[in-house]
């Protein structure tokens, strides 16, 4: 049986047992990556594993090995809470540390988790540990800015820096596989990743809803329960949808010469176009001081490379023509003001297949709508206030290809 087919094993048992770790388990893809200098790693919703190392390992190590990697991206540690300029191999560390606080790691696999061993206070949360972590290679911040630098808290390991052949296991030789090089490799991956961490607090969510965590212990349900409370900056939930703006509407132009044949030929041009499509909410329930945020946000996009955006006002039916905007704009004329009907806009948007997404501004408090269409859907929802977004996301997550964030600002 070869690795792959292993991992499929032990994914498939945890069906009955474990549920959180199995709809984590089908939500990455695992793919083989021989070049990796550990048994898995996470990284762009897949998860890498080696096949020459695995194959060394056995069955039941090989799944706490997975439930590690499960409760890391339980964690979004692949996917968030990342410091500036972190230190890969820290950001590895702290990570680790992270774990083994709330989760007891069999003795065999906590040796190949840098950092679990050292003498770290408890019940501190991952940015905290990265930051302590910081705090010890600082003596050595003079070395190199390429060179990994050890910390004073020590790995404990036997690990010198710059010494050795290959690292504590000695699973392949070469001072490039030192222990500091696959705490490298491990988070190399790693990058915020808005849209993960909604699918994730998804599952977290039913899992919360319906107590069913498997063996998941109560102070690791805490800590990923906890995690569910981090921000979500809405300028990165925005971005994901810069790309669906760009057309791939090509343009032959003398202007331009060709790329194999200069002038002899005509050149070609991408423009960009609308594919987004604004539903703002102007019902009664919506402050002014809400509707110029909304407003203030959406001139912000044009920041972003837009340069067109259709708007709709509605309360609890589409208010006047839809606007095509071309550039910020600093008034706007609000009508409606009434009740409030999510439904009007998503069928405005279901019934016109040239918008690649949706975003509606809103405070959420409403009736769910309905998406009538069977082609794939982008929708996401702006609330005006972390208030509103508390009482109304989970509704929001439950619809099917629907994100959700907020708007930070004092109330």
């Amino acid at each position: 049986m070869n690795a792959l087919d292993r991992i499929k094993k032990s994914g498939e048992r945890w069906f009955l047992t474990e549920p959180l770790l199995f709809a984590v388990y089908c939500s990455h893809e695992f793919v083989e990556n021989n070049s990796i200098d550990m048994p898995m790693r996470i990284g762009n919703m897949k998860v890498e594993f080696s096949p020459k190392i695995l194959d060394r390992i056995a069955d039941d190590m090989l799944a706490e090995y997975m439930k590690i990697e499960m409760f890391r991206i339980l964690l979004k540690h692949p996917y968030q809470r990342q410091p500036s300029f972190a230190t890969k191999a820290l950001l590895t560390m702290a990570s680790n540390v992270t774990i083994a606080d709330v989760y007891e790691v069999p003795r065999e696999v906590k040796k190949q988790m840098s950092g679990a061993e050292l003498k770290l206070p408890g019940g501190l949360r991952f940015e905290e540990y990265y930051n302590l972590l910081l705090q010890n290679t600082a003596p050595n911040s003079g070395k190199s800015g390429d060179e990994p630098q050890k910390t004073d808290s020590g790995s404990g390991r036997g690990d010198k820096s710059g010494q050795g052949e290959g690292g504590r296991d000695g699973d392949d030789s070469g001072a490039g596989n030192s222990q500091e090089h696959r705490d490298s490799q491990i988070s190399e991956l790693w990058e915020e990743n808005e849209e993960a961490c909604c699918n994730i607090n998804e599952l977290i969510e039913v899992a919360t809803a319906s107590n069913n965590w498997g063996s998941v212990a109560g102070k690791l349900q805490g800590l990923i329960k906890a995690s569910l409370k981090v921000d979500m900056d809405y300028r990165k939930m925005l971005s994901l949808f810069k790309t669906s703006v760009i057309s791939s509407r090509r343009r032959l132009t003398r202007m331009r010469p060709n790329r194999r044949s200069g002038f002899d030929a005509m050149g070609s041009r991408y423009e960009l176009s609308t594919n987004l499509l604004i539903a703002v909410d102007v019902s009664g329930s919506v402050t002014d001081r809400s509707l110029q945020f909304f407003f203030s946000v959406i001139n912000r996009l044009f920041k972003y490379g837009v340069e067109k955006l259709d708007v709709l006002q509605f309360d609890a039916q589409i208010q006047g023509e839809i606007e095509p905007l071309k550039k910020a704009r600093k008034t706007v004329k609000i009508m409606g003001r009434g009740g409030t009907s999510f439904q009007p806009a998503a069928d405005y948007y279901c019934e016109h297949p040239e918008y690649d997404g949706l975003i509606y501004f809103t405070d959420g408090y409403a009736p769910p709508p309905v998406f009538s269409t069977k082609r794939p859907i982008d929708v996401l929802w702006v609330i005006c206030s972390r208030l509103c977004y508390m009482a109304n996301s989970a509704w929001i997550r439950k619809i099917k290809r629907n994100r959700v964030t907020f708007i930070p600002r004092s109330e």
